[in-house]
């Protein structure tokens, strides 16, 4: 995994800034912390007090592995977080650790049971697809959802990094999964103001209602109708997770007037454009995906 020093990033206060600003440019409203793993980074409390009390914005959310909520989710909640998604690819401790690369199931279930008990609701389980395990994981997982009523997302795997014939022999397409599993499905309307990617569904599942959302930025892309920008924790921002070309905002507003930082930033969300493919070589966890 690569690592940067803590010195080299923009502090708290700086990013608050830096969203202050993005947010005045572009009329946004909405603001996910994600990462990696954004609850490692000291003071994330602050950071969302901060966020949370920008008038234009209407929400913050947070994407987790779960494993520090069990610790935070209560000071979160406080801090102004309306509410998580929850990275979870398998009941099993073992192929968790493995995709997780280390990661413990129990931290993550303590973390989810957390956030509930917290009001860090509705909670919605993020999963991978990956075809070597999805006939035993996917069941497992929905009986999760449907006994707690938590929405779950089927995310197809997309090519990033080094490990790009992996992810080929391990992509499965949601329509491949959704064909396969046994049970009705019906598309549910989207509300007047939502651009989520995920195409929601409801699910009779073994006699269980389950929301459940498809997201296949590969199989059925959604780019065109795209309005979401990235910025890491260095301060940079990405208008697609695979767009290879960054805009340094941090660097950007130190250096120039504020007129020529918002006419530089234009000119670079103009070109904002949906990729040829679905291929980037930077990995995930750098891109905030």
């Amino acid at each position: 995994m690569p690592q940067c020093r803590h010195d080299d990033l923009p502090s708290l206060e700086k990013l608050t800034k830096l969203v202050r600003w993005v947010i005045a440019q572009t009329g946004i409203d909405k603001v996910r912390l994600t990462g990696g793993e954004p609850l490692v980074r000291k003071g994330i409390q602050s950071l969302v007090a901060d966020v949370a009390t920008i008038p234009a914005v209407r929400e913050v959310t947070l994407t987790t592995n779960g494993s520090l909520l069990p610790q935070m989710a209560h000071d979160l909640k406080a801090a102004g977080l309306r509410r998580v998604n929850v990275s979870l690819d398998s009941l099993h401790e073992e192929r968790f650790a493995l995709v997780t690369r280390g990661g413990r199931l129990n931290q993550t279930l303590a973390g989810i049971r957390a956030a509930k008990e917290a009001g860090l609701t509705p909670i919605k389980i993020n999963t991978v697809l990956h075809r070597s395990t999805w006939k035993r994981e996917i069941p497992e997982l929905l009986d999760f959802a449907a006994e707690n009523q938590f929405e779950i997302r089927f995310i197809e795997l997309m090519r990033t990094g080094t490990e790009r014939e992996w992810c080929e022999a391990e992509f499965v397409s949601v329509d491949e999964v959704c064909a396969q599993l046994d049970a009705h499905v019906m598309q549910l309307p989207r509300g007047q103001n939502e651009r989520t990617p995920a195409r929601r569904t409801l699910m009779t599942w073994r006699g269980e209602h389950v929301r459940v959302g498809w997201i296949s930025p590969r199989s059925h892309p959604f780019c065109n109708s795209c309005e979401r920008l990235r910025m890491d924790a260095r301060g940079s921002l990405r208008r697609c997770l695979m767009d290879p070309t960054t805009f340094d905002l941090h660097r950007m507003l130190g250096e120039v007037s504020g007129d020529a930082a918002a006419s530089a930033f234009e000119c670079y969300i103009e070109r904002k454009l949906a990729p040829t493919a679905m291929d980037s070589v930077t990995a995930m966890s750098e891109i905030g995906g």
